[in-house]
């Protein structure tokens, strides 16, 4: 039978920039080249595009991958073979809105694409309400707001209010933004809960925030943090992307030490890399792994690494993991590794691209006495992997197993999920598999 490459994104999701459609926001390395950020549709002055074209630009990308021709997507690590043909149509199950490149920000891992001051060549808010007309948004169970900064947009209140009128009613918006200005509209989207934001800090001094992110506005991000904290801190992501400059271990400890000052030790912590690496370096898996355990050691509960550092994560080896042991335990932190000796029983839950790749590259997982995954995609509940059977979250009451989150943007969602089964969030736990 007859195989096809597909992904998620190019069947489901939309990307909307200033001047196109994408299918994906992914980026990976593939033969020394930064891929990704595959393009649907070129966008013409004042053109808005039409739910046939993006149907037929799925379709035409589809074909690309099936002939190796597509320069974006050959060799993502999304892509899966399935034997069945994807059925392409303009519905949007993951929206991203980025039609703007307007930004009060430099950072320095950032690109002209996301702060070069691009308007949108179409109107945004009438492409919103066509596609809401034609019943593409009826599945959509997220929207994703990038940059440039969303906020400063004038049109980020009305277009949130238009896709909530027709999209499901289980919808949140995330809002990535770098809170250096209060916002009266996040404000009330959190109050009513319609809403979670994410807010990159990468520093822990001003000093070092000026040079990371371009401007010294250090101290307004924190304070504009812990006023929306207060509001609701289980929506709340305040994220760390290592890159050049701020990996000095005073560096973390000072980040830590002002969060749990700014009373933000309820919120989750989202642990990057700059997109730009290549490779994930020993070294940096140090640092990464010492902020973890400064994380835990001062009550903070929930912290996970995203896909640029799962995806880049590779074995290593005895000399390296006594290596890292032993920088952990001179650092006094030395409990973030997971292991046999201090978790003997374990659930995976959320096993996409990230749990996957954990399992098949971390030797720690056959140390455990007990391991079984969970998921709360019906889709994937009976399949195996590595012989391993994906069950259903109810199944988690069967045991009293540690629970380890194994995903990045859903993270804070499948936490609360486990809330309202009734799992105490006592049995979750976070750390580094090695």
């Amino acid at each position: 039978m007859k195989k096809y490459l597909s992904c998620k994104d190019l069947e489901t999701s939309l990307y909307i920039a200033p001047n196109e459609i994408r299918s994906c926001c992914q980026r990976f390395f593939y033969k020394n080249k930064l891929r990704g950020d595959a393009k649907l549709l070129d966008i013409k002055d004042n053109h808005t595009p039409t739910v046939n074209e993006i149907k037929n630009a799925r379709i035409n990308l589809f074909e690309e991958i099936q002939n190796n021709n597509s320069k974006s997507c050959n060799g993502c690590p999304f892509l899966y073979e399935t034997e069945k043909k994807p059925n392409f149509d303009s519905r949007i199950n993951h929206l991203s809105i980025e039609h703007h490149s307007v930004c009060n920000l430099r950072c320095a891992y950032c690109s002209e694409v996301y702060y070069g001051g691009v308007r949108s060549k179409y109107d945004v808010v009438e492409f919103i309400k066509y596609l809401s007309e034609n019943k593409s948004f009826k599945e959509c169970k997220q929207v994703v707001w990038g940059g440039g900064e969303p906020t400063l947009d004038k049109s980020f209140e009305l277009i949130v209010k238009e896709i909530d009128r027709y999209a499901s009613p289980n919808l949140y918006h995330r809002v990535f933004t770098n809170s250096v200005r209060y916002h009266h509209a996040v404000e009330q989207f959190l109050k009513e809960g319609s809403i979670k934001i994410v807010t990159s800090i990468d520093s822990g001094s001003s000093e070092t925030f000026k040079k990371v992110r371009g401007r010294d506005k250090f101290f307004n991000v924190f304070e504009n943090l812990k006023r929306y904290a207060e509001i609701d801190p289980n929506r709340i992501t305040i994220k760390y992307i290592f890159t050049e400059g701020n990996e000095e271990v005073d560096e973390l400890i000072n980040f830590v030490n002002y969060c749990v000052k700014y009373s933000l030790t309820k919120c989750s912590y989202q642990i990057s890399m700059n997109y730009k690496y290549a490779e994930l370096n020993f070294e940096k898996l140090k640092k990464i792994s010492l902020l973890m355990g400064m994380l835990k050691n001062n009550g903070i509960k929930k912290f996970f690494c995203d896909d640029h550092i799962a995806l880049r994560f590779k074995k290593i080896d005895d000399k390296e993991k006594k290596d890292l042991i032993k920088f952990l335990k001179d650092k006094n932190v030395e409990n973030i590794v997971l292991t046999n000796g201090n978790i003997k029983k374990i659930n995976f839950y959320g096993i996409g691209d990230i749990a996957i790749n954990f399992l098949n590259k971390s030797d720690s997982i056959k140390f455990f006495d007990q391991l079984e995954l969970y998921d709360s995609d019906e889709k994937k509940i009976g399949n195996k992997v590595n012989n391993f059977i994906i069950k259903k979250p109810e199944e988690l009451k069967n045991n009293d197993n540690k629970i380890f989150i194994s995903t990045a943007q859903s993270y804070d969602d499948i936490y609360q999920f486990l809330k309202k089964i009734n799992i105490d969030t006592k049995r979750v736990i976070s750390g580094i598999l090695i």
